[in-house]
């Protein structure tokens, strides 16, 4: 199977393998892309990022680092970032991420470094030592151009020179720890250094592990339960790879739902008809829906929970069908109703469903499995996780299934509700996803470091 030489590359590769005490510095890849404050105080917007899941297994690589003696230099990035169009809201300075951490590692100096990142030089490093950690600029503000065309983290060929002209004298390991972002092959996810060795940092590893689990039971005879969402239109493809198995029951919100709906030909108000044709997907959502049809058990909400108008009534549930007759409704998640539908209705009655019905095993402890829910991407708006879909995954705990959940602000919303210590965390989405859809690592498969392993 493909993760067989992803395990052993990873293993191989671990940054528990470091020893050489050159520089003492170690540049870390991470993920923390996360959710803002966005503030306006005199007619000006303020952003800052919040604490997220995502910055506490940073901060723990920090200190993983710390504790072995090096000095972490931590690459990241923060929103999107377009030549032609510019930076998404979300693609700020990482200064605020550097204010967080250094609140949040006591006894470490968290320092942030606002020059670009590709103006650094050894000199700038001289003086820190085990008790320093560096914050370098946003990775996707960085441009090879005075023009600004040329996005170094998209301009791979360009950009992995210029990274290892500044920063192989430099480092004496980089390690890549953001495996949330391991579907792309950006230039800081697949580095080329003639001498310092790219390795895989603590979160990555772990996450890897968990995603396998989930890789080896998809691929399996076992049941697997999955609930698609997010707001999201590119999960489509991965979708159609996984609803091609017979052993997936699939249960949909969220922007999925929405497309396969109208794909299906029905309408759901001007509003949400016109947002959906904007950003496309009902092509693919028609497509998706052939597959559905020999591939996995699949369910559709049956109502929403909508808001109407600006009135302080204006949310309520409607049926999927009359959510036609209202043009200024708009979405906000799945409704009581299809809460109800999905679980009392069709989960139930899948595990309450003898084991034999199932798999057809001769072997008794070969038809030994338990019940697994893979939520990917929240059923409503991850502001409006409350309204619905929290109370979904909260009846489904009762119900003694094991429950992982895909996403970094799904993540962060299940820690802030409470579900954390219940629920299993992957902070992965889209990565997570293409992994159990097609079995690839792309910066891995892409990284100038493991090519040997796949001649």
């Amino acid at each position: 199977m493909p993760n067989d030489i992803y395990g052993k590359i990873i293993s191989e590769n671990s940054f528990e393998k470091m020893t050489n005490k050159d520089t003492g510095l170690v540049g870390i890849r991470v993920d923390i892309n996360s959710p803002l404050s966005i503030d306006t105080y005199e007619g000006e917007v303020f952003k800052r990022v919040v604490k997220s899941p995502r910055m506490d297994v940073c901060a723990s690589t920090i200190l993983k680092v710390r504790n072995m003696g090096y000095v972490p230099i931590i690459f990241a990035h923060q929103g999107r970032m377009d030549p032609k169009t510019g930076p998404d809201e979300s693609c700020i300075s990482l200064e605020s991420h550097a204010d967080l951490l250094d609140g949040m590692l006591h006894g470490i100096n968290i320092h942030f470094m606002d020059d670009p990142i590709l103006t650094r030089n050894i000199n700038d490093f001289i003086g820190f030592g085990p008790g320093d950690a560096v914050v370098l600029e946003n990775t996707r503000m960085e441009f090879l151009d005075e023009e600004k065309t040329k996005v170094m983290e998209k301009t791979t060929d360009e950009g992995r020179k210029a990274l290892a002209k500044v920063f192989d004298p430099i480092l004496d390991y980089y390690l890549v720890d953001a495996f949330p972002t391991s579907h792309r092959a950006d230039t800081t996810m697949t580095p080329h250094f003639e001498d310092t060795p790219v390795l895989f940092g603590p979160e990555f590893i772990s996450e890897y592990e968990k995603i396998s689990k989930l890789y080896h039971r998809l691929y399996s005879s076992q049941p697997l339960i999955f609930g698609f969402g997010g707001a999201k239109f590119d999960k489509l493809d991965n979708m159609r790879k996984i609803l091609s198995r017979k052993n997936v029951i699939a249960f949909f919100g969220g922007i999925p739902a929405q497309l396969l709906l109208r794909a299906c030909g029905l309408s759901l108000g001007k509003t949400n008809n016109e947002f959906l044709a904007s950003r496309g997907g009902i092509e693919e959502a028609q497509e998706l829906l052939k597959v559905m049809e020999q591939g996995a058990s699949c369910y559709l909400p049956i109502d929403f929970t909508v808001k109407i108008g600006q009135g302080k009534r204006s949310i309520r549930t409607v049926s999927t069908y009359d959510a036609q007759k209202h043009d200024d409704c708009f979405i906000l998640d799945i409704g009581e109703h299809t809460v109800n539908y999905f679980i009392n209705d069709v989960i139930l009655s899948f595990i309450s469903t003898p084991v034999s019905e199932i798999i057809n095993h001769r072997m008794p402890e070969k038809r030994k499995f338990d019940w697994l829910f893979i939520q990917a991407g929240p059923f409503g708006k991850v502001d409006e996780y409350g309204l619905n879909t929290l109370p979904f995954l909260a009846r489904l705990l009762k119900k003694e299934l094991n429950i992982t959940v895909l996403g970094g602000d799904s993540a962060a919303y299940m820690k802030t509700s409470g579900f954390g210590e219940e629920i299993d965390l992957i902070l992965s989405g889209g990565a997570a996803l293409s992994y159990l859809a097609t079995g690839k690592i792309k910066c891995i498969d892409e990284g100038p470091s493991f090519k040997k392993y796949f001649n």
